[in-house]
């Protein structure tokens, strides 16, 4: 077997890190985002940042070329809030497959809110009897709606 098991310690700095790159990411969205136009940057979907390189996503060629347009622009904003400067900027597609679409959560069926019923404790003593009896009724109104 392993000579030592799986560092927590290790996987939880190594999540962090991934959490703060996102944080970075979504905030150089933003900023892109505020300095464009509000049909442009519909169309910016995500960042990333290597170096003094950035790669912009967009969901198709057309906004890409329009983007690539607006790329002094888009450096000049990134270079106003960061220290150092951006040199270089790339606009890439990003396939339809990957642009995520939300979904609507799937509303329960009648035997879920049945089965959620007998589950819960009618007596309602406890908090989580409480709040139980809180969730059926709202599902049941919602169920009616």
């Amino acid at each position: 077997m392993f000579r030592q098991p799986f560092n927590n310690k290790k996987l939880l700095n190594g999540l962090q890190h991934i959490q703060q790159n996102l944080n970075q990411q979504q905030h150089l969205l933003k900023l892109i985002q505020t300095g464009l136009n509000d049909q442009l940057a519909a169309h910016c979907i995500h960042i990333t940042a290597n170096k003094k390189t950035l790669t912009l996503f967009t969901d198709s060629s057309i906004w890409a070329s329009k983007l690539l347009y607006q790329r002094q622009l888009i450096l000049d904003v990134l270079s106003d809030n960061f220290g150092e400067p951006v040199q270089t900027l790339k606009v890439k597609v990003m396939p339809k497959q990957f642009v995520r679409q939300r979904r609507q959560p799937k509303p329960p069926s009648n035997g879920i809110i049945k089965v959620l019923k007998e589950a819960n404790n009618t007596e309602q003593t406890d908090n989580l009897s409480a709040s139980m009896n809180k969730l059926i009724k709202t599902l049941q109104k919602k169920k009616l709606a």
